[in-house]
């Protein structure tokens, strides 16, 4: 399942997320009951220090307010995936990102992982996980 319809959806979506392209990213590949938590559920330690991160962005609505508050703030440096596995239901990727913070200018450098939910070939849901105290660190100033 290298090459699955999952795997086409999840490496598009990412593709278009990472290279500005929104619309594309959620009209073409993610699911209207779409569903995404950065880093972890019902947080609010999380929530204070990374507005976007600690609960669930739900919907077109809530697609969009997670990257206009992502990259309000960061500049997208390199993003690369470096592989992607399709379980049927999910796909998981591992990769790598170096973000530079448009205010501060501090680079957040992390290896993650995402999991996406599957539903219809499309993106219905997911979770992303990543090195939270660097990003929150780049958000400080000195």
């Amino acid at each position: 399942m290298k090459n699955s319809a999952n795997i086409q959806a999840a490496r598009g979506f990412l593709h278009a997320q990472y290279h500005g392209d929104f619309d594309r990213a959620f009209r073409d590949y993610a699911h209207a009951d779409f569903r995404f938590v950065v880093a972890s559920e019902n947080n609010e330690d999380l929530r204070a220090v990374i507005p976007w991160a600690g609960y669930e962005h739900r919907g077109r609505e809530g697609y969009e307010r997670l990257m206009s508050l992502l990259f309000s703030e960061y500049e997208s440096l390199e993003f690369e995936v470096r592989r992607l596995t399709d379980t049927g239901d999910q796909v998981f990727g591992e990769g790598h990102f170096v973000f530079r913070h448009r205010e501060t200018a501090k680079v957040a450098d992390s290896d993650f992982i995402v999991r996406f939910v599957m539903r219809d070939g499309k993106i219905a849901g997911g979770q992303f996980y990543e090195n939270t105290a660097a990003v929150a660190a780049a958000r400080q100033a000195d």
